[in-house]
């Protein structure tokens, strides 16, 4: 993967294979250190993680939807998420998920038909799923941590991920013969032998525990409490019978609960604009509860429209493709549209098309409401990662100055049986009728 990307030789492509050899050394870091200390508290698991969180977010600041190479960006930046395989109880599953995420963005990658960032795509892929198979083998049912070593919290003080080979303990000097290292054994690091299992096992075997010592003395003293000598508690001395003159009980008042904006990471960012960039991309952004209609743009150019709120967006003339990115509550009308209407990260948003739309892609999205002219309907539909999605098509036994009109969900529920040596599924009953 880091030849096809130094035989690309982009910028973008450099960095975000970087950024992902980067989380890989990481993450051997972490599976080094379950040999040594046990797994971490819920509550240690922010600070052990830091390095790794600070790299996902560098990786997505990076992802600047008017380059050439988002596409590759977005990839390797999801890609990051990987690493929390070590948190996961299904470890191979967990990969499975980052790959169909990677998919999205690699396929409109494969669609340009470049041969050295196909390659590069292919190399990409095949590092995940080379991780996944590790993890079938190693780790099916969860990352395994040393009961008997040090708290995760004071060994990762001491050696926190990506620090220096110095910080964790002066290495052992290098022998004086010739050649390099063995190299690692096919399929990880072997097992623990099955007599250390006994041992540990008969070692950790419930005791009867000392005074003091642990939950086990706490349960062992409440089992043998002498209630004998305890005043009995009569109707009147409970709190909820009792009533003072002048008083007056004041519930709590609840939290407010957060709006689903305040951390769904859309809507406006920055000053409301739009301009147009290297000649190509339309980008509209940061609009909140305004209407915008892109005059200018033409079939030769894409219309880009980013973090907008409350907003109607018409596109009149026709365009070769719209995408519409972490936006809240966006309408977008659109004539003819070359290419496809994408809906990335996007909540209760609507795309209506009154000309012709060929494709329409949904990705990480929920509420979102497609209409489609008589000229659209046979547009290709794609969704993941998405919920509550519906299409609304013109009935075709209708009239059409009715305007009478079919609304239609978008399943997102599937059943997959295996058949033979395949996989079989077919949309979910709940959608049929």
């Amino acid at each position: 993967m880091v030849s096809c990307a130094k035989d690309l030789d982009v910028k973008d492509v450099n960095e975000a294979t970087e950024v992902y050899v980067q989380s890989l050394r990481l993450l051997r870091e972490m599976l080094v250190a379950t040999g040594s200390c046990q797994k971490p508290k819920d509550t240690d698991w922010q600070k052990i993680l830091s390095p790794i969180l600070e790299l996902g977010n560098k990786a997505q600041k990076a992802c600047d939807s008017r380059s050439d190479f988002f596409q590759h960006r977005k990839a390797s930046a999801e890609s990051l998420n990987a690493f929390m395989l070590v948190t996961s109880p299904s470890p191979p599953g967990h990969v499975q998920s980052i790959m169909e995420t990677f998919d999205f963005h690699a396929n409109k990658v494969l669609q340009k038909k470049v041969e050295k960032e196909t390659a590069w795509v292919r190399a990409f892929k095949a590092s995940l799923k080379e991780l996944k198979d590790w993890c079938a083998e190693n780790c099916k049912m969860g990352i395994v941590w040393n009961v008997k070593g040090q708290a995760a919290a004071d060994y990762f003080a001491a050696q926190p991920l990506g620090a220096a080979p110095s910080a964790a303990g002066a290495a052992p000097k290098a022998s004086k013969g010739k050649g390099k290292g063995p190299p690692p054994p096919k399929g990880g690091f072997v097992g623990m032998p099955e007599e250390v299992k006994a041992k540990l096992k008969a070692d950790t075997a419930p005791k009867a525990a000392p005074a003091g010592a642990g939950m086990s003395a706490v349960f062992n003293a409440i089992g043998g409490f002498d209630t004998g000598k305890l005043k009995k508690v009569t109707d009147d001395m409970k709190t909820k019978n009792q009533v003072k003159e002048g008083s007056q009980v004041i519930p709590a008042a609840k939290a407010a609960a957060p709006s689903k904006s305040a951390f769904s990471k859309r809507g406006p960012k920055g000053e409301a604009k739009t301009e147009l960039q290297k000649d190509v991309n339309w980008m509209v952004e940061n609009y909140d509860g305004e209407r915008v209609v892109m005059e200018d743009a033409t079939m030769k150019q894409l219309v880009v429209i980013l973090n907008c709120r409350n907003t109607t967006i018409t596109v009149p003339n026709k365009v070769k493709s719209i995408c519409v990115d972490s936006c809240e509550k966006v309408n977008v009308l659109c004539q003819d549209v070359i290419s496809a209407v994408e809906l990335v990260n996007c909540d209760r948003c609507q795309m209506q098309a009154l000309g012709k739309v060929v494709a329409v892609a949904i990705d990480k999205c929920d509420g979102v409401n497609v209409w489609l002219s008589k000229e659209s309907v046979n547009a290709e539909i794609t969704a993941s990662k998405s919920s509550e999605m519906n299409v609304t098509i013109p009935d075709p036994d209708g009239k059409e100055e009715d305007g009478d009109l079919i609304e239609i969900a978008i399943p997102e529920q599937f059943v997959s049986r295996v058949v033979g040596k395949k996989l079989k599924t077919e949309v979910s009953g709940i959608y049929s009728g």
